[in-house]
């Protein structure tokens, strides 16, 4: 069982949208887990080109995830923020990450991250997966849901 603050560095990435429980546990997991957090979130370029929906614009998305990691006790000093512009960011190259949250959902991509890990002589991530959190319908909590029920989807292009 790991320890509150027992890795050196723990990676969490997303688009990070409109931010819900599901992006509240997993930034909180690793912040919990980590001495150093790595959040990567992804550019409004590789957001849109995978996207089906208009994602807000990076600079609102980094202002509200740093109200959340604030809002969890994260700070300055021990959370850095990098823009990804690719499924990986600095996990399949950066020797000093120890760990990677992901949601279930997510799991494949973590197991694909440390193959290519191993392929470029890295250690492999110790792979933290956080369960989908469902609301009271069973439906899992998402921002394509919170668009859909509030009427906010605007497509792509």
């Amino acid at each position: 069982m790991l320890r509150a603050k027992s890795m050196r560095k723990v990676a969490v990435g997303g688009t990070f949208d409109t931010l819900h429980t599901g992006h509240t546990a997993l930034l909180f997991t690793a912040l919990n887990y980590g001495r150093k957090v790595l959040v990567g979130v992804t550019s409004d370029e590789f957001a849109q080109a995978y996207k089906a929906y208009k994602v807000k614009p990076l600079k609102i998305r980094l202002l509200n995830l740093r109200s959340l990691i604030k809002e969890l006790g994260g700070n300055d000093r021990d959370v850095i923020i990098d823009v990804i512009n690719d499924p990986y960011g600095p996990t399949i190259v950066d020797p000093t990450i120890d760990a990677i949250v992901v949601s279930l959902e997510t799991l494949p991509r973590a197991i694909e991250i440390n193959n290519l890990r191993r392929e470029r002589g890295l250690r492999p991530l110790y792979i933290i997966a956080v369960p989908i959190i469902k609301d009271g319908f069973g439906n899992k909590i998402s921002s394509t849901l919170i668009r859909d029920r509030t009427g906010t989807r605007e497509l792509n292009g």
